[in-house]
Formats: structure tokens, sequence, C-alpha cells
């Protein structure tokens, strides 16, 4: 049973291997240089796949904005964000992100954190409060993008309560002529 197991894990770390050299071939990469973006995004706040500890637990609409700074280490660079709901709830960050591209395709992942405010809306547990996002776009010829983008706040149970809140956006980033680095 050990080797069939081994046998199937060294199976798919060969297939993973080979996926991963055959997207390399076909231009997946990591963009190192490129302008500054600014993103805007309307979604849901509380909208997929949470549930609630005690108490109301609605789905209501969102914004957010992100600025993508130009500059990048290692294909590494900053951002800062707000997302606000409609029952005044909000949250500003700042963090790290990087745009994976293949052909027309951005995945772009995200780490940050920030401060977090309920207003009249689902109390988080804490003020601070880690985000993690996860967005596809599609890069037009003029480098806007639009896309889509998941996210979840959470404070990682630095304090007992920690309902979490995951959202989903529909996003448009434009290129911002400072900081080009192209």
């Amino acid at each position: 049973m050990k080797m069939k197991r081994k046998m199937v894990l060294a199976g798919a770390g060969m297939g993973l291997a080979l996926a991963a050299g055959t997207a390399s071939a076909q231009g997946l990469h990591v963009i190192q240089k490129g302008p500054a973006y600014f993103s805007a995004g309307l979604g849901i706040f509380n909208g997929v796949g949470i549930h609630p500890v005690t108490g109301p637990n609605p789905r209501i609409p969102e914004l957010n904005v992100e600025y993508q700074s130009a500059s990048k280490l290692f294909g590494i660079g900053a951002l800062w964000g707000l997302v606000a709901n409609t029952d005044g709830g909000f949250m500003g960050y700042t963090g790290f992100y990087s745009d994976i591209a293949w052909r027309h395709w951005v995945l772009t992942p995200v780490l940050g954190f920030g401060g977090y405010d309920a207003g009249d809306g689902k109390d988080l547990g804490s003020t601070f409060e880690f985000r993690l996002e996860l967005g596809l776009a599609y890069q037009f010829a003029d480098r806007s993008r639009l896309g889509f983008k998941i996210a979840h706040i959470s404070n990682a149970r630095i304090v007992s309560q920690d309902p979490g809140e995951n959202e989903a956006l529909i996003t448009y980033s434009f290129p911002l002529s400072f900081g080009d680095g192209a």
C-alpha cells in the first residue's frame, strides 16, 4: 500500500512538473516590470461560503478600490486599497501582490492587512484583519484589465471571534502613466 501511494505521489509530482514546464514554454511568467495600476471592483460582501456564527449574515453590495505600485522586487509589488459595503463597513489595507501572466490572462494573488470597521454590518471580531485575494483578468492591448476577484477577510484567530467574510467582485483596472517601469 505504501509503495502504491509513493508511486501515485511521484506520478502527480511529475505531472505537475510537466504541466509547469509546458505552461512556461507557452509563456507563463511573473511580470517583473510594468505600469502602476488603479483598480475598481463591484461585488458582494459576505457573498460566498460563510455561515453566521450568531446573528444575521447578510450578503450586501460592496465597492473595492486598489492602487498597485509599479515598483517590484522579484516580481512582488506593494498595494493599498479600500473596501466598503452598503452597511457602512469598510477596511483600509496595504499589502503585497504579484502578477502572473499567460498570453492575455493575468492571475494576481494578494496578501494584505489593515483596519476594519463594521459600521452597522458584520462584526469580524477585531479591528486588525488580514485580506487575501485572488484575481483573474483579461489584459487588453492598451494594458487595461477586466476580471473577476475573490477575497477573504479574517483576523486569523488572533482573537476568539473570527467569523471571516468572503467576497466576489467584477474588476476593471487601468494602467497609470507614471511609474511605467517598462
